[in-house]
């Protein structure tokens, strides 16, 4: 054998190694059987099974039909989204329908209240004018009764002592004029001044005496007078706020009885309305529902 074939003998060997390598490498590999992962299937629609020659059952999906179903229920989720803002949107509008009425009972509450509140304050200002009149009233009567009080206290006392106090007038006379014309001595004139300085010491005291009794006499009704016009004047005072509160209190009934009668009336109104606006808006959803789904 030359070298020639030798060669050849050995790269037919290298050739037999390097295929037997490479047909290990796909029996390992690629021929080998590989067990298979479990993916979720979503199965979108239950479809017919296709039997087979062999009887056994099989589905076969393609990918249009794969499509298909998610366009499908893409849609379906968009049908109920929509049907839920539908009703979200009817839900909102009615809502705004009670707001309404309850605004419209608001207002017609407030509105009552401030005419009560006028009430009040105009029977405010009538309080205030009568019992101006009234102590005005009361004060003239009060000054006539005190004039008329004086009067009689004065004649009540005119004869207080007077008999002494008219005594003692004619003797200081006579003793003033014993000073000028009679006495003829200095001493005898000063004894006729301390004479006359007695009598007017107590003639002070009988005018003081008859003054502190009418005075105190005077005082005395005079507190009751006042008294009286107080308390004349308390009762007319409690009197007109009496009335003035049945008043009010009439008035509050009056308006609460209306306000029942008109938040009755508002409730019904308001029951017709969110019944009718309901129809109509489940009318016009049926509609779309029908006309684009």
């Amino acid at each position: 054998m030359d070298k020639y074939d030798y060669h050849f003998i050995s790269i037919k060997f290298l050739t037999a190694i390097l295929l037997a390598l490479i047909f290990a490498f796909l029996l390992i590999y690629v021929f080998t059987p590989q067990r298979r992962e479990d993916y979720p299937v979503y199965r979108l629609q239950q479809k017919e099974p296709v039997f087979l020659e062999n009887g056994f059952a099989a589905q076969i999906l393609t990918d249009k039909d794969l499509l298909k179903q998610e366009k499908l229920a893409f849609e379906a989720g968009l049908r109920e989204r929509s049907f839920e803002l539908m009703e979200q949107s009817k839900n909102s509008m009615l809502a705004v329908i009670s707001a309404n009425y309850l605004e419209k009972m608001n207002g017609l509450r407030e509105e009552r209240m401030l005419t009560l509140e006028a009430e009040r304050r105009k029977l405010a200002e009538r309080e205030k004018n009568l019992l101006q009149e009234k102590r005005q009233q009361l004060e003239d009567e009060l000054l006539q009764k005190l004039q008329q009080l004086r009067q009689e206290v004065r004649n009540k006392y005119s004869d207080f002592n007077q008999k002494k106090i008219r005594d003692n007038y004619l003797k200081m006379i006579n003793l003033q004029l014993k000073i000028e014309f009679l006495a003829r001595t200095e001493s005898e004139k000063e004894k006729y001044q301390e004479q006359l300085k007695q009598l007017r010491s107590e003639q002070q005291a009988l005018i003081a005496e008859k003054n502190s009794k009418l005075n105190n006499d005077i005082s005395n009704q005079t507190s009751n007078l006042i008294m009286e016009f107080n308390q004349q004047y308390s009762d007319y005072r409690k009197q007109i706020r009496s009335q003035h509160q049945e008043i009010i209190s009439e008035q509050r009934q009056k308006i609460e009885s209306e306000l029942a009668a008109a938040r009755t009336e508002i409730k019904s109104d308001l029951a017709a309305a969110r019944e009718k606006k309901a129809a109509e808006l489940d009318s016009f959803i049926e509609k779309s529902k029908k006309q684009y789904y």
